[in-house]
């Protein structure tokens, strides 16, 4: 008996020993071995041994915050019957145990239990370092050299791809899931308990503020895939993982939407009715647009009910201009602003929803009558806070008050009351009821916690369901960080959203995130109105293609507006830039400006022609690489012999002030050289500075043709010659007049031409004249 007890206590030992060893973990393009003290100790590619892993560099498989240390490891005890790996914490005394499942594509690891799950209160999967530093794809967690990549996909919404930065667990650049490193990158993701109630720093700006618990939202279930494949697998492998793990996996006409064609194309934004639907419709069909998609459908945002002006049938009616839409094989989209509220919205008015967003709460230290503008307060933390506040808003139980400030000392009074803002009831309030601070933003909206967030994206969900609407853009996406919730409230959002709506919502954003990649079609933006199609965020657009690209999203350019003047060299430009990348763009276009536009047909007929010419493929790399370049201009054509790409050759001059002896001319001289065919003359003459005016300019070619332009022209104006008239744009590329021509404008030979130029400079302001003069060259025939 004693021999037997023996024996087994040494077979004990042993298994003990084995199992507190390397553990050896494999896929078929991926093998991962972990130390007995739970450090990752090589990531090598199986068909030639190579070792991706960056010696030297710490990389535990994962790590646990308690209170505010974390701790790695001191021992990893892998049972491979049940296929866990126990890591055990010394100075905590805590043990984690990690599910480990081994398939052919990825390994995925789960946190499934913390013996004292109350003590950690934040998990970290990684950092894991790697050697590869030649492509780093932020976002999607993906790094590769070329021939070989590494990735990390987070498995759920409490996993957050990223580094942990801040206790609300928000990742405020543009994504870290992969950073590059010294050494090459380093992969790592995080959860958080949010099971307690908590008070932190929200959003950079609200400080100490209380943040509910999410209950039983714990670190347990933290769960990520780690891959490795050859770079040209890695979008298929990163499908085959949505499908194995349950993540979303959207389809577009039964194929993936990453690898589908419609994922990425142009679309129109525009402000569609009831009454125009059928015009609007059959511009987008001109220019193959993929979607017609509502600025602002609605008359507020939290319920989300249609603006009866533009559909006085409701939800029935908006379901009209999406069956007319898909007769079109068009589709319909709308815009909102994620969980901002209106101030009209039912949540807001006339009685306040308990759930909107408060960065924190007093108490009342006095009773106050209805009609009281001093409302006495405990504390002014949170109402002294007014700097992010443009609304001044305080809930106090049905009613929100709007206040100038809080009284720099005691007792604290929040002064100059405005009673029952937004239709809310003014009314008594009792000593001890609660005053809380309400989180809002410049266009007049209100916020949400995490409950009436997911109950707004239920609301959404809905509303697309009913209507069939099967577009939309996560806009204000970083709205959802008024829960406190960090990252995780984001994913939330958007993954309620697309739970609930059953049918494909094709959808973007201009904030990316690393779970929301998977659900996400684009990444797109705004707001163009500053500017002309050059101007208008024009480094930005081209910045973010490399950006796209190494996160494997499909190239888009933001959006451009279409005006009642936008030329067919504006559009032009645009599709060339379109063109070079593969592109997609919004093209706000609103029905008056369409219909004032003399040259609409003609400028949706060019954004086809050139989308169907790139969608084709047409282009040599050495002309890809030139239509990138946005101080190169392209003409298009085809016709039964093929494709015609005319490149645009010009010439750039500058006359600035000179001081001279007086008499002498101050004129500038230049010449130039036509080498194509006799042309109209085309030339743009830009006054360029911040601010101040040049007056009575005037130009000359080729000592016979004298054009004179009295009066002034502000810095940032444009003189726009095409051949024929001669028009003024102001600093935002918006059309001011067109100049009366006493006679025609020349032709421009072939041959050597002189030109001079001259104004004056009445200010004392250091303003310049930028001359270009642009000529077509003879075309670069495509015959595929």
């Amino acid at each position: 008996m004693k021999k037997a007890i023996l024996i087994t206590f040494t077979l004990l030992i042993h298994f003990f020993n084995i199992s507190a060893q390397q553990i050896n973990l494999k896929t078929d393009d991926l093998n991962l071995s972990v130390s007995s003290s739970g450090q990752i100790t090589a990531m090598s590619n199986p068909k030639t041994g190579k070792n991706y892993l960056a010696i030297g560099e710490k990389a535990p498989l994962l790590k646990i915050r308690t209170a505010d240390e974390w701790e790695e490891p001191a021992q990893a005890v892998f049972n491979s019957k049940s296929g866990t790996i126990t890591l055990n914490f010394a100075n905590s005394k805590v043990s984690a145990e990690v599910k480990v499942t081994q398939k052919k594509t990825h390994l995925v690891f789960e946190l499934i239990r913390l013996n004292a799950k109350d003590k950690v209160n934040a998990v970290n999967w990684g950092s894991y370092p790697t050697i590869i530093g030649q492509t780093i794809g932020e976002v999607v967690g993906v790094v590769r050299d070329g021939d070989y990549a590494i990735g990390l996909q987070s498995l759920n919404v409490k996993t957050l791809g990223g580094v942990l930065s801040n206790a609300e667990g928000a990742d405020y650049s543009r994504g870290s899931v992969a950073i590059s490193q010294p050494y090459g990158s380093s992969l790592q993701a995080f959860s958080l308990d949010r099971s307690k109630d908590r008070k932190i720093t929200v959003w950079n700006q609200y400080p100490n503020m209380p943040v509910d618990a999410i209950p039983n939202e714990t670190t347990i279930g933290s769960k990520i895939a780690l891959f490795g494949c050859s770079e040209k697998q890695v979008l298929s492998r990163i499908g085959v993982i949505e499908l194995a793990e349950g993540l979303p996996h959207p389809l577009i006409n039964g194929v993936w939407h990453k690898q589908s064609p419609e994922t990425g194309r142009a679309y129109m934004i525009t402000d569609f009715d009831e009454s125009n639907i059928d015009t609007l419709l059959n511009y987008a069909k001109q220019a193959e647009l993929m979607s017609v998609y509502h600025e602002s459908p609605f008359q507020s945002w939290g319920h989300f009910v249609l603006n009866s002006t533009s559909f006085p049938n409701g939800n029935a009616g908006m379901k009209v201009c999406v069956d007319k839409a898909t007769k079109k094989g068009i589709r319909i989209g709308v815009h909102t602003l994620s969980n901002f509220i209106n101030t009209n919205d039912p949540y807001v008015t006339p009685i306040p929803d308990k759930r909107l967003g408060l960065t924190g709460s007093s108490t009342l230290t006095e009773n106050v009558t209805s009609s009281a503008t001093e409302i006495t307060v405990e504390s002014d933390e949170y109402f002294k806070n007014i700097k992010p506040s443009t609304l001044h808003a305080v809930q106090i139980g049905e009613e929100i008050i709007r206040f100038r400030q809080v009284s720099s000392e005691r007792p604290f009074k929040l002064l100059d009351c405005q009673r029952g803002a937004y239709g809310t009831k003014a009314s008594a309030h009792a000593k001890g009821d609660a005053a809380g601070m309400m989180m809002d933003y410049p266009y007049n909206t209100l916020f949400t916690n995490f409950n009436l967030q997911q109950e707004i994206a239920g609301n959404l969900g809905h509303f697309f369901t009913e209507t069939g609407v099967s577009q939309m853009d996560f806009d204000g996406h970083e709205g959802c960080l008024s829960s406190g919730e960090g990252d995780y409230g984001m994913q939330a959002f958007a993954e309620k959203v697309f739970k609930d709506t059953k049918h494909t919502l094709v959808n973007g954003t201009s904030r990316s995130s690393h779970y929301y990649w998977h659900i996400c079609h684009y990444w797109n933006w705004g707001e163009p109105w500053y500017g002309g199609f050059r101007e208008s965020q024009g480094d930005y657009r081209l910045e973010n293609q490399p950006f796209l690209e190494r996160n494997y999203m499909p190239n888009m350019l933001g959006w451009f507006l279409l005006s009642s003047t936008t030329t067919v060299e504006d559009i032009e430009w645009m599709m060339a830039r379109a063109a070079g990348y593969n592109a997609g763009f919004a093209l706000v276009a609103r029905y008056k400006n369409l219909q004032k536009n003399p040259n609409t047909s003609q400028l949706l007929g060019l954004i086809k022609l050139w989308q169907e010419a790139y969608k084709k493929k047409i282009f040599s790399a050495d002309q890809l690489t030139r239509l990138k370049n946005p101080e190169n201009d392209f003409h298009l054509e085809q016709n039964n012999q093929g494709w015609k790409l005319y490149p645009f050759k010009k010439f750039k001059f500058e006359h600035a002030k000179q001081v001279l002896q007086p008499g002498q001319p101050t004129f500038s001289e230049w010449q130039f050289v036509n080498n194509n065919a006799e042309q109209p003359l085309n030339f743009t003459l830009t006054i360029m500075g911040k601010e101040g005016v040049i007056s009575n300019p005037w130009i000359e070619l080729d000592g016979y043709y004298k054009l004179e332009l009295p009066g002034e022209y502000e810095a940032g104006n444009s003189i726009v010659c095409n051949g024929t008239t001669i028009k003024i744009y102001n600093s935002k590329g918006g059309f001011k007049k067109e100049v009366a021509l006493k006679q025609a404008i020349p032709t421009l030979k072939a041959g050597k031409h002189t030109v001079k130029f001259d104004c004056e400079f009445p200010d004392e302001n250091e303003l310049s004249n930028r001359f270009i003069v642009k000529t077509i060259s003879s075309p670069e025939i495509i015959t595929k």
